[in-house]
């Protein structure tokens, strides 16, 4: 008699313990809702697809922020007489490599240079 009801009693504590931690679960997809099922998709993804198309996805969101980039600097860039030779060109001719730099983005650094020491020499 002793052993059937120790026996129920462990089965009673394994039931009582499985609830709170079926509850424990419940309860932490409640709170993290959707979250916590976009975590386990994107982990299923880099599963299937692998993580170097994942990173390949994330490299040419880098690239069109780049790109965007430059068509703003040649966008401002188009009034001075910038120059872009191409590396044969550079190599036939390396003067033209001082020809190169964009006049309008270098004045503006130089400024920007004499500000910032006339600055930090007041400030001291």
């Amino acid at each position: 008699m002793n052993i059937v009801k120790a026996k129920l009693m462990n089965f009673h504590n394994r039931l009582k313990s499985t609830f709170w931690k079926s509850l424990a679960i419940v309860i932490v997809l409640l709170i993290a809702g959707p979250e916590l099922l976009i975590s386990m998709e994107l982990m299923a993804l880099v599963e299937l697809i692998g993580a170097s198309t994942f990173v390949i996805a994330y490299l040419s969101g880098i690239k069109l922020f780049l790109v965007s980039c430059q068509r703003k600097f040649i966008n401002f860039e188009r009034y001075s007489v910038m120059f872009i030779p191409s590396w044969r060109q550079i190599k036939s001719m390396p003067g033209l490599a001082l020809h190169m730099p964009p006049e309008r983005t270098l004045i503006q650094l130089l400024f920007t240079t004499i500000y910032l020491g006339l600055s930090l020499a007041i400030i001291k």
